[in-house]
């Protein structure tokens, strides 16, 4: 419930000042019905509030005139000259019903509506409104109210709220909560924001005094995405969701408002119904209206525009109707919020277009010519009556570009990414009394606040719900038992694993003895339950981090041991050094091969042990360095002993006498007869000299403290390996065998659209004197073919055998994946309101002396949000080889 309080706090202001007069009124229709959340504003102040749900409005102004408007979505404004003097004044406004006149048209051939004429100017100027602001301060008021109508009896029993004298008082249908906070914003393009909190009352659930708007303060209807839950009416891709209808216009002063509205094309979460109104000729937004239909319930927002400077509209007033429906939980929440700009700054680097005027009377006047090719092109596009799709998606870009354009070279070029909302509370700002809010509120209190204020200052420190509560029960008398609690947290940590600290760095990890990861199956170890352990040591400088891990094999009677070392140095490379070391049981496929956990699985209740092991005892030395955020080198050393292993178990749940285990040998056409007998399994030692060099061009980082955190970038990631590989063949007359095994990989994610990804990797490479390496050092291909999988892979083949395709050849491998909300299936009425998405991927492998392999996949993921089920079919040099499914439980 927290997210979806929290995605629709858009935090603007009000205005406080110590000595003022009230203007205050009720706002009505003209039947005399109160109007809920119409807009006030003052031009001269800048400042914008909403009234209640009674129409009752508040404001304290200092003396003088003002021009005030009133104003709401379906109704005509009304606009009135008021003198503030020492007494408080009270205007009652009636607003007439708006009425949108529908003018005779011309139809065009294709009959399209004319809201798409105006919406692909709309759509294309989004760029050049979403930049037009360089800088602004506002203050901000914040009123919240939420009011619960139903609550399950079983969720009922575990929430409650503490109050003074440490009694609880469970929660119930019609209880209300109350949130109000007053905050002064500074936002500096393209997206810094400080907020500093003044004041805050809080008795919402779960809440505490915490609330910050600021995560959400960036949503912006000119963006393609809202909050990353649904798709703009003003995205680029709009016209793939949603269909418009033309509603009508009619005039506010000098401005033409045209009222368009939204009709998803299919029933969908991440989409919005409503209206929008368009001020004509400018093609901005001058107010929204719209819902949003989601998992937590029905959201509807309603945002009013103002021009605060000549050619810039900023938002007034917002307010969100939340119904909320979750888990049986059924609540009523409003958000309001009463602003004022004390400073707008516009980006007098991004020119506006040449067609779109403040005043439409100057519309024909001449202007300068444009300076630069990209402006020429915008206005172009801009003179046309009706654009096309292609215009609208063309001049889309150009403002994105131009939008660049005026951004400084220096926060162009610069990759470090400062941490852009900063949120200072002031000391205190949680403890102010009834009489210094009565003195600032801009906007009344509803009946219902009132009393969640009352309720408030019963409570001992707004502790908010505690739910399900696990150390704490009451008798039949409502007196708290006490439960042993660290009795119990010794239990809990034990079973399910603690971490210790102390605050002189130190700390201490133990896994627990009930992590059902500690417990697997394979027939050449048996049962194997291990523990592990990690002990850190954290220093100014550096840092020092031990990981033992101990297992026991039953069957094979062996103890597995490994210990991971790392020493971190705290400079600017983030220089490590890290020493690996272990005696174990381990996959011949070292890159991915089958989860052991799905492993056991197959073992105990099919009989099908995809697993293939050998023994290893190893030694890893290595030493990791960053010449700056997007260049890595990885240098290490390594010995290994390999020494064969057998099944040493038949154990099962499932004994069908018709099947038995394979044996503990990968089925590879490398390891048939009449190949080289080199690449055979055998007892073996080995050693390596490994360096991994990877760039990514031109990425982004976050610094925190003295190192450079890398944080994505426009670029694909190119990554370069050399393995120098000595084996020792006992047998042989010149036992020691030299070989170099080369490999390059570039991969990179790029988001094409709202919600939609396109993911790709390409990797290619081969051995110098492949002749000199066992199947241990073959490149092995991660192939996933069982048809349960625990986690989601970029790079896997999901239709060839266990270690089938692994080889010594010089090989290319390939993979393609594109995401996207809505491409097939999710078009059907019973799929589109779900928030799954669907997927399309091509892998390709090739080699030198074998046939090229070809799977092309289609799949539905997010199923429940954790889920993924495809379709897979293969190829072996363009001709059919193999179907089949795979599903997917993301649980990684």
């Amino acid at each position: 419930m927290k997210y979806y309080l929290l995605t629709f706090l858009f935090a603007f202001s009000f205005n406080c000042l110590s000595e003022a007069q009230i203007l205050k009124g009720r706002i009505t229709d003209e039947a005399g019905n109160p109007i809920e959340f119409a807009t006030i504003y003052i031009s001269e102040l800048r400042q914008g509030t909403t009234a209640n749900l009674k129409g009752d409005y508040e404001l304290r102004l200092p003396q003088g005139n003002y021009k005030v408007t009133y104003q709401c979505l379906g109704f005509q404004f009304v606009n009135e000259i008021i003198n503030i003097s020492s007494s408080t004044v009270i205007k009652n406004v009636v607003l007439k019903r708006q009425y949108y006149e529908i003018p005779e048209v011309i139809v065009s051939a294709s009959d399209e509506d004319p809201a798409y004429a105006i919406m692909r100017k709309v759509i294309g100027m989004a760029p050049y409104y979403l930049n037009n602001v360089q800088k602004y301060k506002a203050e901000v008021y914040l009123k919240g109210n939420l009011v619960l109508n139903k609550i399950p009896k079983i969720i009922q029993k575990r929430m409650a709220v503490s109050v003074s004298g440490g009694k609880e008082v469970h929660l119930k249908k019609g209880d209300s909560f109350f949130l109000e906070s007053y905050n002064e914003i500074e936002f500096t393009a393209p997206d810094k924001y400080v907020q500093k909190v003044i004041s805050i009352r809080n008795t919402f659930p779960a809440e505490g005094d915490n609330i910050s708007p600021m995560e959400f303060i960036q949503a912006s209807f000119y963006e393609p995405e809202i909050a990353d839950i649904a798709i703009s009416p003003l995205s680029p891709v709009a016209f793939a969701h949603y269909d418009f209808h033309y509603s009508g216009i009619t005039r506010q002063g000098e401005y033409g408002i045209t009222k368009i509205q939204v009709i998803p094309k299919r029933k969908s979460q991440q989409l919005f119904e409503g209206y929008i109104f368009i001020i004509q000729d400018l093609w901005c937004l001058q107010s929204v209206d719209l819902t949003n239909d989601n998992i937590a319930g029905k959201i509807r927002i309603q945002q009013q525009y103002v021009s605060i400077e000549e050619g810039i509209w900023m938002p007034v007033s917002h307010n969100f109707d939340i119904d909320l429906s979750i888990v049986g939980v059924q609540a009523d929440i409003t958000y309001s919020s009463s602003v004022k700009y004390t400073e707008v700054k516009p980006n007098l680097t991004l020119k506006k277009p040449q067609t779109i005027t403040t005043n439409p009377a100057t519309k024909y006047l001449k202007e300068p010519l444009p300076s630069n090719k990209t402006e020429e092109q915008i206005n172009k596009i801009l003179e046309k009556d009706d654009l096309t799709n292609r215009d609208m998606v063309k001049l889309s870009k150009l403002m994105e570009k131009k939008s660049d354009e005026s951004r400084s070279d220096s926060a162009r070029k610069s990759l470090e990414i400062v941490d852009n909302t900063i949120t200072k509370v002031e000391k205190g700002a949680g403890k102010k009394d009834s009489a210094y809010w009565a003195a600032i509120r801009p906007i009344p209190l509803s009946d219902a606040e009132k009393r969640s204020i009352t309720l408030s200052d019963s409570l001992k420190g707004n502790t908010g719900i505690q739910a399900m509560k696990q150390d704490s029960s009451s008798n039949d008398q409502g007196q708290i038992k006490k439960t042993p609690k660290k009795f119990v947290n010794t239990l809990s940590s034990i079973g399910f694993g603690h971490t210790w600290r102390d605050t002189t760095g130190l700390s201490f990890r133990f896994g627990g003895l009930l992590d059902v990861s500690n417990l697997t199956f394979n027939t050449v170890d048996g049962f194997v339950y291990g523990l592990d352990f990690r002990l850190g040591k954290d220093w100014k400088k550096t840092a020092l981090s031990i990981g033992p891990e101990l297992k026991w094999a039953f069957s094979r009677q062996e103890l597995m041991w490994k210990i991971n070392t790392s020493y971190n140095i705290k400079n600017k490379r983030s220089d490590q050094i890290y020493f690996n070391a272990g005696h174990t049981s381990s996959d011949f496929n070292t890159n991915a091969g089958i989860n052991p956990f799905l492993n056991m699985g197959f073992s105990l209740l099919l009989r099908k042990n995809y697993m293939k092991l050998f023994d290893s005892e190893y030694y890893t030395l290595g030493f990791i360095t960053n010449f700056s955020p997007g260049l890595a080198l990885n240098l290490s050393g390594t010995y290994q002993n390999r020494t064969m292993l057998d099944n040493t178990t038949s154990f099962s749940i499932f004994k069908p006498k018709d099947i038995q285990y394979t044996a503990n040998m990968p089925v590879n056409d490398y390891l048939l007869p009449g190949n080289n007998e080199l690449y055979a399994i055998r007892d073996m030692k080995h050693g390596a000299l490994n360096a991994i060099l990877t760039w990514t061009p031109r990425q982004r980082y976050r610094v925190m403290g003295s190192r450079k955190i890398p944080m994505g970038s426009d670029w694909p990631t190119f990554s370069f390996s050399w393995q120098h590989g000595i084996n020792e063949f006992e047998e042989l007359e010149n036992p020691v065998r030299n070989y170099d095994m080369l490999r390059l990989e570039v991969f990179r994610t790029v988001t094409t659209g709202a919600f939609s990804e396109f993911n790709w990797s390409i990797k290619t490479g081969g051995v110098i004197n492949k002749n000199n390496l066992t199947f241990y050092d073959f490149h092995h291909v991660n192939t996933q073919p069982q048809p349960v999988l625990l986690k989601s892979y970029d790079d896997a083949f999901r239709l060839p055998s266990f270690y089938s395709l692994s080889a010594p050849e010089l090989f290319a491998e390939a993979h393609l994946r594109y995401t996207t909300p809505y491409l097939f299936i999710k078009y059907l009425p019973f799929l589109s309101n779900t928030l799954m998405r669907e997927n399309l991927s091509i892998s390709y492998l090739g080699s030198r002396y074998h046939d090229h392999y070809t799977e092309i996949g289609y799949s539905i993921s997010e199923i429940f949000l954790l889920g993924e089920i495809g379709v897979y079919v293969g190829f072996d040099n363009v001709k059919y080889k193999s179907a089949g499914v795979s599903l997917i439980l993301k649980f990684d």
